[in-house]
């Protein structure tokens, strides 16, 4: 079994399933991380209050979400459902580059690195829903 190649997964819904199941352990992990994060900060011996640097906004806030636009919050929602940036380019009819340059805004303005911390500051901010 070692060095077999993955099996492809054949059944959309079992894809979709585990990229959830993925999705909800990286959150998991960010607030677990968060925590550390504020109880470092809370205790005295630690030095004085940091605030997150303006460069890398606070995932737990709302504001950022608020600087996307429609078609960006759209864009956001389709890469939480799991498709590629060909999917999400044929369902709405516009170029993959189009949907690669949406994709940086958005990870500019929110501050995320990549898709899936993008995805997991949408749910925590309502723009995206697990499981619809």
């Amino acid at each position: 079994m070692c060095g077999a190649p993955p099996q492809p997964v054949t059944d959309l819904a079992e894809a979709v399933d585990k990229m959830h199941k993925a999705l909800g352990e990286v959150q998991d992990a960010l607030e677990a991380q968060e925590q550390r994060n504020e109880d470092s900060r809370t205790d005295p011996g630690d030095g004085p209050d940091v605030a997150p640097s303006p460069r890398h906004p606070d995932p737990t806030s709302r504001e950022p979400l608020s600087l996307l636009t429609a078609r960006e919050r759209e864009i956001l929602v389709l890469v939480s459902q799991g498709k590629s940036n060909r999917r999400v380019a044929s369902s709405l009819g516009i170029s993959e580059k189009t949907v690669r340059n949406h994709l940086s805004a958005v990870f500019s303005k929110v501050g995320a690195s990549d898709r899936t911390q993008a995805v997991v500051m949408g749910i925590r901010g309502g723009i995206v829903s697990i499981g619809e």
